[in-house]
């Protein structure tokens, strides 16, 4: 049985292991996998440069619980780098010095690969990244599995705009939920300016709050959170598919409380009917066998 715990961090002396992830960090880690493998099976014999792209790439490994032991597994980096076929080339991004050394180490181990590690604020990186490409002639795969609220919207608009580049995206559903205060009154703003910044808009305010029925005490007239979970994500949702010519319906990862952590989104930047269609069957597919 998976326990929702944190990773137990650089242990025994392990520099290359991730101190982040639970339960659901081995799922999110077998739908990459499981579509990485696909879509470069699915193109092998097409004449496009495949490239890997990781922002948040971390060092390569990570620590999860089970049934009360840790086990290490594989990182997506290191995953990535596994697939047959293989990549034609892999990006890494990474902000963090020791999981760039890491990232590094990784690199050596794989020298007989085209490897590129970025050190760097991955929305920066990313918008680099887009327009660095030709991508009449290059595919790609992209995962976003950032810290918090940190992918801003600029960067997915970026990153759709290439026509070419599928993306696994583990929105901070949690995060989204926490910073959106009960009471507008509690959001200040650096927290408010986060959530736009993701969202690409100011309009949630509108969609997440309403008028209170009552005054308060001073007679001042509040917003109350109104949107439910369900609510908030489906407003993601439709975010992400004004942008992404296709999205998948999002896997929601929990807590063991049944408290929603991450919403596991796919999206396909490719408008061609017949491309992105393939490659939301592989998406629906690998999300399916969990």
């Amino acid at each position: 049985m998976l326990e929702e715990t944190a990773c137990s961090g650089e242990m025994n002396g392990l520099k290359d292991r991730h101190s982040f992830g639970g339960a659901w960090t081995l799922l999110k880690l077998a739908v990459l996998e499981n579509y990485l493998s696909a879509f470069t099976v699915a193109l092998k014999n097409q004449n496009f440069r495949l490239v890997y792209v990781d922002a948040f790439a971390g060092t390569g490994r990570c620590d999860v619980k089970m049934a009360g032991s840790t086990t290490t597994v594989d990182g997506s980096a290191r995953i990535a780098l596994q697939v047959n076929p293989p990549f034609d080339h892999c990006c890494f991004m990474e902000l963090a010095p020791k999981k760039l050394a890491a990232l590094q180490s990784l690199a050596t181990e794989y020298s007989d690969r085209s490897i590129e590690i970025i050190h760097g604020d991955a929305n920066s990186a990313l918008r680099d990244l887009c327009g660095k490409f030709d991508w009449r002639n290059t595919r790609a795969v992209l995962f976003l599995d950032p810290y918090g609220l940190h992918v801003e919207w600029a960067t997915l608009q970026a990153i759709a705009d290439t026509k070419a580049i599928d993306v696994w995206y583990l929105f901070p559903y949690s995060g989204l939920y926490r910073q959106a205060a009960k009471k507008a009154e509690n959001i200040d703003p650096e927290k408010e300016a986060a959530i736009t910044r993701i969202l690409g808009t100011d309009d949630w305010r509108k969609k997440f709050y309403e008028p209170e029925k009552q005054l308060s005490i001073f007679g001042d007239e509040g917003e109350t959170r109104a949107a439910s979970h369900s609510q908030m994500l489906k407003y993601v949702s439709e975010r992400l598919k004004g942008v992404f010519p296709a999205v998948s319906e999002p896997k929601i990862f929990c807590q063991s409380t049944g408290a929603p952590l991450f919403a596991l989104y796919f999206a396909a930047s490719n408008p061609s009917p017949r491309a992105f269609g393939l490659a939301i069957k592989i998406a629906k597919g690998v999300i399916n066998a969990l």
